[in-house]
């Protein structure tokens, strides 16, 4: 297959939901200065306190847990965040699927109250099974769609995702100078993460936490309200019985993320997110492909065929060659399961989507990434088989360079 021609005409037509569509195309028809720039998106600019978690071991529990049982122990602690961060007015942050979580507190509210709310979290933390990472950093943003984008953003997400550890909360500078005497005594530089800017931990405090306690467990699921109740009611072993089979699925999954230069305008990376979204969903329609998302950075694709799966990925990979992108696809096989938004769409889980980001987001490996389960004959021909721990993961099957 040939590579698709992609241009910003094509925008209008289908374009990321982060990314609003007006507001990319104002920018490519304007001069496209540092002013205009700073114009189209003061509206949006939002100014406080970012706080990321990170759950440690997720890779891990999937190899041990069903997925029910799974969505549960990570969900605990998620609950246990949006509780106390609601607390003293803090906002969640898009949908929070996978391990992963961010709130924003905005300006008026102090980056010290913040750090008392996780202590809490942490102090609560240490009767789950799950152990999270938090990191909070002080900084201005932009706000669209639900989203935060921007340099702080992404750092203190980054911090979060790779250099904390579980039970840790790691703090940047400009929220380490606003901290009371006792937090801050009890705060440990992290002198390994020098080249990131000075960065402390704080990890087991001891002393009385002046936090408020909330009760407002109702984070942004990745799934409907039903099913969270019925996570929150049931034990993990009656979990493990229950079949799901309203949203269960066998299925193969491609997983795409797109690798892109840095661009020191955000407006020029949201048309690069916009031009890579619409490739991913030409692609997709020539395939019997079932878009479950695609953001323009990632995407999650569902065939009922392995090798309409392979045909889409060397696509995807080609098309987004020619905009002078690097795509990568990681492909896995098994059980899913689907789940309604309350506002629209679907979110998914399951081992297979854990396994496929894993080949493409951290496998290092350029092309597409087949494991084991959906491997075919005509995959062994292509491709070069393939040795991988990932996250103490064992992972193997064939690299098929598009």
């Amino acid at each position: 297959m040939g590579a698709h021609d992609i241009s910003l005409a094509d925008l209008t037509q289908d374009i990321a939901g982060a990314v609003p569509p007006e507001l990319v195309l104002r920018w490519n028809e304007s001069d496209r200065s540092a002013e205009t720039h700073a114009h189209l998106l003061e509206p949006y600019l939002v100014r406080g306190t970012i706080v990321s978690m990170d759950a440690a071991g997720l890779s891990k529990l999937t190899q041990q847990f069903s997925l029910p049982e799974v969505l549960k122990l990570v969900s605990e602690p998620k609950e246990v965040l949006h509780a106390c961060g609601k607390a003293i007015g803090g906002q969640a942050i898009g949908v929070w699927a996978a391990d992963n979580a961010q709130m924003f507190f905005p300006e008026p509210i102090d980056p010290a109250a913040v750090v008392e709310q996780m202590l809490e979290v942490q102090e609560r933390g240490k009767a789950l099974a799950v152990k999270i990472g938090i990191g909070i950093h002080f900084g201005q943003c932009v706000g669209i769609a639900g989203g935060l984008f921007g340099d702080d953003a992404d750092f203190i997400e980054e911090i979060a995702e790779d250099d904390t550890r579980g039970g840790e909360i790691v703090v940047s500078r400009p929220v380490y100078e606003r901290l009371g005497e006792a937090v801050r005594a009890h705060a440990v530089l992290r002198s390994d993460l020098e080249s990131h800017g000075e960065l402390w931990s704080i990890r087991d405090y001891q002393r009385p936490i002046h936090a408020i306690i909330g009760d407002d467990i109702r984070y942004p699921t990745p799934f409907s309200d039903a099913f969270f109740q019925k996570l929150r009611r049931m034990s993990l072993d009656e979990l493990a019985l229950d079949a799901f089979d309203d949203y269960r699925k066998v299925t193969t999954v491609a997983f795409v993320k797109i690798n892109r230069s840095r661009k020191p305008l955000l407006l020029d990376a949201f048309t690069e997110m916009s031009l890579a979204d619409r490739a991913i969903r030409r692609v997709a329609s020539e395939h019997r492909a079932d878009v479950v998302k695609s953001t323009g950075a990632l995407a999650i694709v569902l065939f009922d065929d392995e090798r309409e799966a392979l045909v889409f990925a060397r696509g995807v990979v080609r098309t987004n060659g020619s905009l002078g992108f690097n795509a990568r696809v990681g492909i896995a096989k098994g059980e899913v399961f689907l789940f309604p938004l309350a506002r629209g769409g679907r979110d998914i889980a399951g081992n297979p989507v854990n396994v496929a980001s894993k080949l493409s987001e951290d496998a290092g490996v350029d092309g597409i990434l087949v494991e084991q389960s959906a491997v075919t004959a005509d995959v062994v021909k292509m491709g070069q088989a393939f040795e991988l721990t990932i996250s103490g993961v064992n992972l193997s099957g064939c690299v098929i360079h598009a």
